[in-house]
């Protein structure tokens, strides 16, 4: 008789499958990995959240001219890393790490949720193929919350899942209460396990709003009125507080209404918009995010892939709330209409990820169902799936195969150009850039720049965006009011040319030229009105005069550029 605690869903016949397939993912993992960062900015705000944490037992942006309170980020992904800073963690790598493991956690998870809901062989599957996705590989080798996020949600659908054989209102399972397979209930340390995960998805990410609405859901139809009591007080406790920060840095709610949240002068979206938005989404995370996110498919194979996967996830989850709804499928509607509505330029498939463990089952319980009525027999339908389950894991193999490579090359160049050596020249030239500013700059000088967080990690010194707009009035307000006294100028996107570029051409003479870095990267010192600088042109920027002073020396050495330490923590 298999042993093993039949309450949590693990028995010890299932641990071979359990390891199997995590062990997949890590092969997957550790063999797509890279050091290189990422470049959009949120890895190194956590970082610098962290930092924060850390040293200060503060939440403050420290990379920002005045330090204010966080409001955009939750805490608890931030906090994390803080543990691991104060345990001694200070290269990229060491943070780095915990994302393979939160990922791991997911797979596991994800096999223990499918395994409590439907057989052991189905959880290796959907497991198996989870693991192996391009989009949590990618998502494995970052520091983004999205991994922490996943492991959360998919552990709170885990623990309050009805088990296979129960009834949605709870009847039994039909077998011998002393049968390791009895089925039962989620027990109370269970539902309170699975709540706590649920409050700590939504103090990661914001998105993880779906997810606590899916909870009260499922618990107000349940008619679990004591346990809704108890968990809508304590989750609003910390929620209230949350939300009652002061919002100097701005929020989601507010960008999510408007047309572009980059180019605020867009303005705010109205129905028909907001209508033409979740349509448009729906067709990129049908046609492209999803299907390239499990398999690395793209154009019309994706396209195709995902269509079908469409209408096979949308026939499953009908399916499922038709005899049994419960947390996932609440969590899957809603988090589906939050993707869908929000600003097109957030969409991608890491905003998809929480999706793709529920995609796999129900699409997987469609295909099986409706090869079952084809075929009349059992080979069809396992013909059918066996099938299915090659189309998928295929792809997502092959893709896994040119990620080690891509990987391997990044390993080495990064090996003699740090962290950013893997990128195009214009990204190396601000890192390098950053790291000349923290050597030479007066210290706390605030400097303009188009990756102010990134910038600050690199430098130590206070950096914030230049205002993305063509009313250069609100360019002097903002370096007045944060006194700004530098800016870096280069064409890393198009932003600084269209915001920074005028605001030069217009008053050359409140700026002159500190050092530069490459072809295209260059530091500007912002001189006050009526300033006269006297000094020799540039070639560079031949309108401009070289600040006086000694300011310009030679960029720093390959030899420190190419340490993966990251300089925010070694100051």
């Amino acid at each position: 008789m298999a042993t093993g605690d039949p309450r949590w869903g693990i028995l010890r016949k299932d641990r071979t499958a359990l390891a199997f397939v995590v062990a997949i993912h890590l092969i997957f993992a550790f063999a797509t990995w890279m050091p290189a960062i990422h470049t959009g900015g949120d890895n190194a705000a956590y970082v610098s959240l962290a930092h924060s944490l850390a040293q200060n037992g503060s939440y403050q942006e420290v990379w920002s001219p005045g330090t204010p309170l966080h409001t955009k980020y939750p805490p608890v992904y931030p906090a994390a890393l803080a543990l691991l800073i104060l345990s001694g963690a200070k290269t990229w790598g060491s943070l780095k790490a915990a994302s393979v493991v939160f990922t791991g956690i997911s797979t596991v998870f994800c096999f223990l949720w499918v395994r409590r809901i439907r057989n052991v062989r189905t959880a290796t599957v959907v497991a198996a193929l989870f693991g192996m996705a391009p989009a949590v590989l990618f998502a494995s080798r970052w520091i983004l919350s999205d991994p922490l996020f996943l492991a959360l949600t998919l552990g709170c659908c885990w623990l309050l899942s009805p088990p296979k054989g129960v009834s949605p209102k709870g009847g039994p399972s039909g077998k011998s209460p002393d049968d390791p397979e009895a089925i039962r209930l989620p027990t109370a340390p269970q539902v309170a396990a699975g709540l706590a995960l649920a409050t700590l998805a939504y103090f990661t990410r914001s998105a993880g709003l779906p997810l606590i609405a899916a909870v009260l859901l499922w618990l107000l139809l349940q008619r679990q009125w004591v346990r809704l009591g108890i968990f809508t007080a304590l989750f609003s406790v910390p929620a209230a507080l949350w939300s009652l920060r002061p919002r100097a840095s701005g929020n989601y709610v507010s960008e999510f209404w408007m047309i572009n949240p980059y180019s605020p002068d867009l303005g705010r979206v109205g129905f028909p918009e907001l209508v033409a938005r979740a349509a448009e989404n729906l067709w990129r995370y049908g046609s492209d995010f999803v299907p390239s996110g499990l398999t690395g498919l793209s154009g019309g194979w994706a396209t195709a892939l995902g269509a079908g996967l469409t209408g096979l996830t949308l026939a499953g989850w009908l399916r499922r709330v038709r005899s049994k709804p419960g947390v996932p499928e609440f969590f899957f509607l809603l988090y589906s209409g939050l993707i869908l509505a929000w600003p097109g330029v957030w969409s991608g498939d890491r905003f998809a990820l929480p999706l793709f463990p529920f995609i796999l089952l129900y699409s997987g319980e469609s295909l099986a169902s409706l090869a079952g009525r084809l075929s009349r027999g059992p080979g069809g339908t396992r013909a059918a799936v066996a099938v299915a389950v090659a189309i998928v894991a295929i792809p997502a193999g092959a893709s896994g195969m040119r990620s080690a490579g891509s990987a391997n090359d990044c390993r080495i160049r990064t090996a003699t150009s740090g962290p950013l050596g893997c990128y195009a020249s214009n990204v190396y030239d601000f890192y390098a850039m950053a790291r000349w500013a923290g050597d030479h700059l007066p210290e706390g000088s605030a400097v303009f720049s188009r990756k102010p967080r990134l910038f600050h990690v690199f430098s130590g010194l206070p950096s914030t965006t230049f205002p993305f707009s063509t009313d250069q009035r609100r360019f002097w307000d903002a370096v007045d009011s944060l006194d700004i006294a530098y800016v870096v100028v280069g064409n890393w996107g198009r932003q600084s040319q269209a915001y920074v570029g005028s605001v030069v051409t217009a008053r050359p003479d409140r700026f002159c030229y500190v050092t530069g870095i490459g072809s295209s990267t260059s530091l500007l010192a912002i001189t006050p009105p009526g300033a006269d600088d006297p000094g020799e042109s540039t070639d560079s920027l031949p309108v401009l005069k070289r600040c006086s002073g000694a300011l310009a020396s030679p960029p720093p050495s390959l030899s420190a550029l190419a340490s993966m330490r990251i300089p925010m923590l070694e100051r």
